[in-house]
């Protein structure tokens, strides 16, 4: 090999060595900040996560209430039903009364549409001394 041969060849290989070292000074100079953009958002992360752990606490403590307050209630209503004493079959209502109601409660909605049972207008109907017509009202 002459001389201008060797000289190329360590030329060369000094260029393509301070390229690789350029190449490592600058990802070295990338991870830098890269470290220092995590650390930054880690940072955030701490303190976002501080408040996220005041508000579940804060929500935990409230469901606990709330379930509390649901399963007194429940139970609550599962006792008082548990020790009513069963109805009698005797306390209902009779038939005839109960017929007595429906046509009442029919009459009496009739007569407040304005309408007597007969087709004839509320005021043709026999006024009684108060004033009142004799058909009775709900509201009576």
């Amino acid at each position: 090999m002459s001389n201008m041969a060797i000289i190329i060849s360590i030329v060369v290989g000094a260029f393509v060595l301070g390229c690789l070292n350029g190449y490592a000074i600058k990802d070295g100079a990338s991870k830098a900040a890269a470290a220092k953009a995590f650390k930054a958002a880690e940072g955030q992360r701490i303190v976002l996560q501080g408040q996220l752990d005041v508000v579940s606490a804060k929500y935990e403590k409230e469901r606990e209430r709330s379930t509390r307050l649901a399963m007194a209630r429940t139970n609550t209503v599962r006792e008082f039903y548990r020790t009513a004493p069963p109805v009698d079959a005797s306390c209902a209502v009779p038939d005839p009364m109960y017929g007595l109601l429906v046509n009442s409660v029919r009459d009496a909605n009739v007569a407040a549409s304005g309408e007597l049972g007969d087709g004839l207008p509320k005021s043709a109907a026999p006024a009684v001394a108060s004033g009142r017509s004799r058909t009775p009202h709900l509201g009576d």
